[in-house]
């Protein structure tokens, strides 16, 4: 029998190990930036070097009345310092029927949010965050 299709129906989002809220949508990329070495009198590039790793994540947050990004500790409110102190945190999209986790982005930290409201619709908050590492469910 074929192994099941992970879907948007079975994916719940976990932010430091809570689950915070509704969220209607998740992405995530994750690009390995590399330099070339290149040589005068080769045409060729003699190697290319993994000099960085960026992680983003975008996240769409149902938004529930009186509940904040900054109630939910996933965005930074405050002066200078407070902002700098804001800690990292980790997000986990889940398979919530076999309850196992299948992404997992450290060291995030939120830098935009955005709403909208339209007539028809449910409210989002629409946050983007910038990490350090991506795993899938391989590790």
């Amino acid at each position: 029998m074929a192994e099941p299709v992970f879907s948007g129906a079975r994916a719940k989002l976990i932010v430091d190990g809570e689950e915070i809220g509704f969220a209607t949508g998740v992405s995530a990329s994750e690009q390995i930036s590399h330099q070339r070495v290149d040589t005068l009198g080769n045409i060729d590039s003699r190697e290319l070097v993994p000099v960085s790793r960026v992680v983003s994540l975008q996240a769409d947050f149902v938004r529930i009345t009186n509940t904040s990004l900054s109630d939910l500790g996933i965005m930074p409110r405050g002066n200078t310092a407070d902002v700098i102190n804001f800690p990292e945190i980790t997000l986990e999209v889940y398979d919530q029927i076999s309850d196992t986790p299948v992404w997992r982005v450290e060291g995030a930290r939120c830098e935009s949010r955005s709403w909208q409201v339209q007539s028809g619709s449910i409210v989002t908050v629409n946050a983007s965050f910038q990490a350090r590492r991506l795993y899938d469910e391989r590790g």
